[in-house]
């Protein structure tokens, strides 16, 4: 039991009390692959998940906490609050993927294997489209970037968690010592002391972890319930044995008790003698 709450834990809470959200490009199997999908984080880790597939992916990322009117829309004239920050931690490989980002106003940028590691975006915009295109399944990648929506000061419409050291933006309290840099200026990861930590598993390994454990638990269930099932019978079997036992100890009791009845109680030798 406690093994299992521990993987329980590691499969659930690091997907709940993330710090920063993992978007694992999986075309087949993640659910940030969907064009008709909108997230909102405070800050994502823009990655290739490692299972071999072909296809396209478009991941959608909006700034939290603007004013929309009921059907989703943004209200119209409104000043931008957010400068989307992109850094890129390991380049596209070469032939095989390419990256796009389209801003809401429209500007794009294009990322491949030329990009120098550590290049870094700014994009005035609430929303933020990356385009990943991948055209054979192997090699693997470890393409990755960092994408922080930083919210402008001056046109803030939620609080600020904490201050870059800059009189233009900041960020989320819960970015800080998350060991990624989500300020430019990098002041959100001086000075941490890191525990360890493990980042949370893909999409699919969360599914094939999961079904695994289910295995698991099924096997268990089923053996319990066999030993209980073959010891009730076992118990049952005895328990007959024990009853039949009895009958013949009583019925070879009662055939001795007649024999003693039918024969003699004093032999003719002895009434002869008399």
């Amino acid at each position: 039991m406690l093994l299992l709450s521990r993987v329980l834990l590691y499969l659930f809470l690091p997907s709940i009390f993330a710090k920063v959200t993992y978007f694992n490009l999986e075309n087949t199997y993640g659910p940030y692959c969907n064009p008709r999908n909108k997230f909102t984080p405070d800050a994502g880790i823009v990655r290739y998940a490692g299972t071999p597939w072909i296809g396209r992916c478009v991941l959608n990322i909006e700034s939290c906490c603007l004013p929309e009117f009921p059907n989703g829309t943004l209200i119209p004239n409104v000043s931008i609050s957010t400068r989307f920050y992109m850094h890129l931690l390991v380049p596209p490989l070469c032939l095989t993927e390419n990256v796009t980002v389209i801003a809401g106003t429209e500007e794009t940028i294009h990322i491949n294997c030329n990009t120098p590691n550590g290049s870094e975006y700014y994009f005035d915009t609430e929303r933020l489209t990356i385009l990943y295109h991948r055209s054979e399944k192997l090699p693997l990648s470890k393409f990755s970037m960092i994408v922080t929506p930083l919210k402008l000061k001056t046109r803030m419409y939620t609080a600020c968690g904490f201050d870059c050291f800059s009189e233009t933006h900041c960020i989320e309290r819960s970015l800080v010592c998350d060991r990624y840099r989500n300020c430019p200026n990098g002041i959100d990861e001086a000075n941490c002391e890191y525990s360890h930590h493990h980042e949370p598993l893909s999409f699919r390994g969360k599914s094939i972890l999961f079904v695994i454990l289910m295995i698991i638990i099924s096997v268990a269930v089923s053996i319990i319930f066999g030993c209980y099932f073959c010891c009730k019978v076992n118990k049952n079997n005895n328990r007959l044995s024990f009853i039949t036992r009895d009958r013949k100890s009583i019925a070879g009791a009662d055939f001795e008790e007649i024999r003693a009845v039918h024969s003699p109680l004093i032999p003719s030798t002895t009434l002869e003698k008399v």
